[in-house]
């Protein structure tokens, strides 16, 4: 299992932080980039080579560096995470500059100042979060009546949001549900976070563009200047808050002999999404890792007051419980915990509780769990049978790390809702579990996972070699011609 990492939103901790003066003096946040005075570093040096030794001295200012503006970021990410930050220190560091230089004995000492810019860290700590989360269920809604060019931004939203590791929900079903106007969820909140509130997604994106074009006539021949701007809003479904919004505008002052705005809708629809694209991601872990860990919101019909009793003491034994709600009719909690949604579903569905009765889990999202209490029937203590469990093992060899997180993420979609995918990085080696409860919806086995990695993953861009299964392990490696 992936290692749980702290995220806590970069504004509260701008806050927190510049509220020290030790540490401000140190890290100046200004138009997301991060400016740090006095990154440290020092080197022995070794036979009197003092410009190796400042070299080597300079790489360790670049992770002080970093590490200090990753504080102001996020926190205080695990030990695995800072890792992977400090990796590409040097690619993130911006106009370093030696400000001081000193000798003491053998060793050199140096201060310098540099910048790193907040989407340094977005393409690091963005996609794990997504992850971490569970890769959070989300709904695109454009206003197809405000703009002739609305079908292009849904194409590049989708498109963004499903590369970047959310799972997308089929809007056109929704939308036929809910009778939900995009138009009117502009301009009535209360519409829109109702809305919220019944649809199976954790986030809902609500778009809306619009284009035009200056017209005018050079020496009689028609020109034009198009442009385009999109508008975004993301709720929170479990709570119905606009947790994020961007707007962006694109044109051109040249003029042209046509009047077609397409290319700059799509390239406004492009940048409103990538500002607010981890966005989400950090404000959905906020709440839960504040409290260290994953909230997760869990929902249960028809259970009693001593049902509740019973499954909250259960619980505890995993993480924090908070009762939310109870109702005969239906109560709810939220367990912050080191799980995901999908791992609180299956926790709850192998407990028993008293009298015959069990939990069936009739729903789910990246941050909530929707279950009924089912009672056994009359003459059976115990009808819930114990669900049996199928573990395949994948070892994959040689992959950089892009090609193993495609691979780690194509796989849990491949996957879905009928097991768990629990994957492992070492440079070069992938390790993969694969847990699959027997007879489930959607059940795959060890010749369909060796399919998919064959074929299926050679359509997504990673070509694998891959052995003949032996029992439940699949061996394979990349079919890369030359690997370092």
């Amino acid at each position: 299992m992936r290692k749980i990492f702290t995220v806590v939103l970069f504004t509260a901790l701008v806050i927190s932080l510049s509220a020290d003066p030790s540490f401000s003096a140190r890290v100046r946040a200004d138009n997301s980039t991060y400016f740090i005075e006095d990154a440290e570093g020092f080197a022995v040096i070794v036979d009197g080579k003092k410009q190796q030794a400042r070299e080597q001295a300079k790489r360790m200012a670049y992770r002080d560096a970093i590490e200090k503006a990753m504080e102001m970021f996020s926190g205080n990410p695990d030990a695995e995470m800072r890792n992977k930050v400090f990796a590409k220190s040097q690619s993130m560091v911006r106009n370093f500059k030696i400000t001081s230089e000193t000798i003491s004995g053998d060793t050199l000492f140096i201060t310098g100042s540099c910048s790193v810019g907040e989407r340094a860290f977005d393409g690091v700590l963005g996609p794990e979060v997504i992850s971490m989360l569970g890769n959070p269920r989300i709904m695109v809604i454009v206003d197809e009546e405000g703009d002739k060019n609305a079908s292009l931004v849904e194409e590049e939203l989708l498109s963004i949001f499903e590369k970047a590791g959310y799972l997308i929900v089929d809007r056109e079903q929704a939308q036929t549900l809910l009778a939900l106007d995009p138009k009117k969820a502009f301009s009535d909140p209360e519409m829109l976070t109702a809305a919220a509130k019944t649809i199976k997604a954790d986030i809902i994106i609500v778009a809306r563009s619009s284009s035009g074009a200056r017209h005018a006539q050079r020496f009689g021949i028609h020109m034009y200047q198009p442009s385009g701007s999109v508008q975004l809003k993301a709720v929170l479904t479990k709570t119905g808050y606009l947790i994020s919004s961007s707007r962006v505008s694109r044109g051109t002052k040249n003029w042209q002999g046509n009047s077609y705005a397409g290319g700059f809708v799509k390239s406004a629809a492009k940048q409103a999404a990538e500002e607010i694209i981890y966005k989400i991601a950090y404000k959905m872990a906020s709440a839960g890792s504040s409290l260290g860990g994953i909230t997760v919101n869990i929902k249960l019909a028809g259970a009693s007051f001593k049902d509740m009793e019973n499954l909250t003491a259960y619980l505890k034994e995993t993480g924090q419980v908070f009762e939310r709600n109870y109702s005969p009719e239906m109560s709810e909690l939220d367990l912050v915990s080191p799980k995901n949604a999908r791992n609180v579903a299956s926790l709850i569905s192998d407990y028993s509780l008293p009298n015959g009765k069990f939990i069936e889990v009739d729903g789910l999202t990246a941050q909530t769990v929707s279950a009924k209490v089912k009672q056994s029937a009359p003459g059976k203590k115990e009808e819930k049978k114990t669900v049996q469990y199928v573990v395949i093992n994948i070892f994959l060899d040689k992959l950089d790390e892009d090609d193993a997180r495609r691979i780690e993420y194509e796989l849990g979609k491949f996957i879905g809702q009928a097991g768990e995918v629990q994957g492992d990085y070492q440079d070069p080696v992938l390790k993969i579990n694969v847990k699959i409860a027997e007879g489930s919806d959607g059940a795959k086995n060890v010749y369909d996972i060796e399919a998919f990695l064959k074929n299926d993953m050679k359509k997504k861009g990673v070509d694998l070699l891959v052995d003949r299964p032996e029992g439940n392990s699949i061996k394979g490696s990349t079919s890369k011609r030359f690997w370092w």
